[in-house]
């Protein structure tokens, strides 16, 4: 769905009150990067240089190729530095000379800056960091991803075994304490990214011969707004504002007592943890004032309390 003109920047402006309210945290995609992708992409800084504007209309979000043009941007960006900009005195003659070159030479000098100083949102990335080597041996795996049609999505995945056993595999440490990862730990993430996080940890703890002490998938995502088709078994009380969707699930050992408490996510009965580890899930929020008491007795109706803040662009 490509947005009009006029109802781009305050699309953006919502997205971005909407996420920084929610504050998500190391389980989801960084906020600093998300923050600084939207405004790349609000053409109160870069114009119409970045656009077609387009959302999905599944998850609401900017589509893959929007997203995937500030990155391309930022690429070429970073060849050059502030020094190889135009200046004020610059901007301001191609302004005489032409007002709509002088505007878009003026806005790809902000946006440039921008992207010089700030990180965005991967495509999809996978990091690895050695926590400990004794008396186990521990990594903290991170793969974020942009799930065309879907979510910014976010795996964490702690790996424990005995010393040295990530020797020779998928994870070798390097000198520096640098981890370098096999091609073949990324693929993994990116075929299986979806699964069941059950058989997602089985596939992890298989594939590395390891043990997943904590393993969680977290997405910001979707956005419910007017004009997109209702997405299928939504309340249709909750379609009339803005509705910005914030979810987590975690395997860990540290969760002590299994609990659902996600009314969008249709939980298997037949899920069973490993011995010592629980299940946890939970789907925060972020909507305009209006929806929230409707949003909140959604949360009654499923026998547990949601939070709720307030998204006011």
């Amino acid at each position: 769905m490509q947005l009009p003109g006029a109802n781009v920047g305050p699309y953006l402006r919502a997205l971005h009150a909407g996420l920084d309210k929610l504050a998500p945290g190391d389980d989801h995609v960084p906020l600093a990067e998300a923050l600084a992708h939207l405004e790349a992409l609000d053409p109160g800084m870069s114009g119409e240089l970045l656009f077609p504007a387009e959302v999905d209309e599944r998850s609401g979000l900017p589509t893959f190729p929007w997203m995937e043009r500030a990155l391309a941007e930022q690429a070429l960006a970073r060849r050059a530095t502030d020094l190889d900009e135009p200046d004020d005195d610059g901007l301001a003659r191609a302004a005489q000379l032409d007002p709509a070159l002088g505007q878009r030479m003026t806005q790809r000098r902000a946006l440039h800056r921008h992207l010089r100083r700030h990180t965005l949102l991967p495509i999809s990335r996978l990091t690895a960091t050695l926590r400990c080597r004794q008396p186990r041996e521990e990594f903290v795996l991170a793969y974020d991803r942009m799930v065309p049609g879907g979510a910014w999505m976010r795996i964490r995945c702690d790996l424990c075994g005995p010393p040295g056993w990530s020797s020779g595999g998928l994870l070798r440490v390097r000198k520096d304490d640098r981890v370098t990862i096999d091609e073949g730990l990324h693929h993994l993430f990116t075929r299986h990214s979806v699964v069941p996080l059950l058989a997602l940890q089985a596939q992890l703890a298989t594939t590395t011969g390891a043990q997943v002490t904590r393993l969680s998938r977290s997405a910001v995502g979707p956005l419910w707004f007017p004009g997109l088709p209702a997405p299928t078994g939504a309340p249709p009380e909750l379609l009339g504002g803005l509705l910005l969707h914030l979810s987590t699930e975690v395997v860990a050992n540290d969760v002590f007592q299994s609990a659902h408490r996600d009314p969008w996510f249709q939980a298997d009965e037949g899920e069973v943890p490993s011995d010592g580890q629980g299940l946890f899930r939970e789907r925060r929020f972020a909507a305009t004032p209006g929806l929230i008491p409707r949003v909140e007795a959604w949360g009654h109706d499923g026998g547990f309390e949601v939070s709720v803040v307030p998204l006011v662009p």
